[in-house]
C-alpha cells in the first residue's frame, strides 16, 4: 500500500470512490470532523487534497452513514478515540452498526460508541476488505473502460453503477430527468467522460410499481 499512501486525491476523487456529496465533504471538512491532511480549503480557489488514510476514514464514515448510523454516533467514537492517540480512527479500527447501534474494535476490545467506555465483548475483526476495496476503485479510476455500465455484488446493493465508478445509473436519470443536460451532469460528477453519461442514459431505468390500495 505504500505508493497509495505516497498518493494525493482531490474531492472529486473522493466523491467517485465514497459517493459522498460535497456538501458533506465541505461540512465535515469545516466542522473538524475529517478534515484532508495534505491541504485545508481556505478561500476560493484552494482545492482539497486528501490522502489514502483520509480516504479510508472517508468510506467508512460514508458506509455507516447510509447504514443509518448518525453523524452525532460516529464523532463521539472518533473523538474518543482521538483521545487515546488514534491519528485516523476510522482507518485505524474496525467500525460496524447493528440496529442503528455503532460499535467498534479497540485494542481487541468491542465498544458501543453510545457508551465507548463500557466493554461489549472480546474478539478481533480486521479491516482489510474495506483498504482492498479503496485499492481496487482507485485502479478502475486510474484504468477504467469508459462507457459501461456494471453491477459488482455487494456495491450499493448491487445497483447498476457506472463502470469502475460508486455512481449509480438512477443518479444520472435522476438528473437528466430533473432537466440536466449532459454538460451539467459532467460538471457535477466530474470523473465521468461524456460516454459514460450516454451509457448510463441508455440503460431502462427502473420503474417503481405501486401498491394497490
Amino acid at each position: 500500500m505504500t505508493h497509495l499512501e505516497e498518493r494525493a486525491f482531490t474531492s472529486e476523487k473522493v466523491r467517485a470512490l465514497t459517493h459522498l456529496t460535497p456538501r458533506q465533504l465541505q461540512y465535515w471538512d469545516e466542522q473538524k470532523f475529517l478534515s484532508p491532511s495534505l491541504r485545508r480549503k481556505a478561500g476560493k480557489g484552494r482545492r482539497r487534497l486528501y490522502d489514502f488514510r483520509d480516504l479510508v476514514s472517508l468510506r467508512v464514515a460514508a458506509d455507516l452513514r447510509h447504514a443509518g448510523v448518525s453523524l452525532q454516533l460516529i464523532r463521539k467514537a472518533v473523538e474518543h478515540l482521538r483521545e487515546l492517540d488514534y491519528e485516523h480512527p476510522l482507518s485505524q479500527l474496525r467500525f460496524w452498526q447493528v440496529g442503528g447501534r455503532l460499535y467498534f474494535e479497540e485494542t481487541g476490545t468491542v465498544r458501543e460508541a453510545r457508551r465507548p467506555g463500557q466493554t461489549i465483548a472480546v474478539f478481533e475483526i480486521p479491516l482489510a476488505e474495506i483498504v482492498d476495496e479503496l485499492e481496487q476503485g482507485i485502479v478502475r479510476l486510474d484504468r477504467r473502460d469508459h462507457g459501461r455500465v456494471e453491477r459488482r455484488r455487494g456495491a450499493l446493493g448491487s445497483k447498476p453503477l457506472v463502470a469502475g465508478t460508486r455512481i449509480p445509473v438512477e443518479s444520472v436519470h435522476r438528473l437528466h430527468a430533473d432537466g440536466a443536460d449532459e454538460r451539467e451532469i459532467l460538471r457535477l460528477y466530474p470523473d465521468l467522460e461524456a460516454e459514460d453519461v450516454r451509457a448510463a442514459l441508455a440503460v431502462e431505468p427502473r420503474v417503481r410499481r405501486k401498491r394497490a390500495s
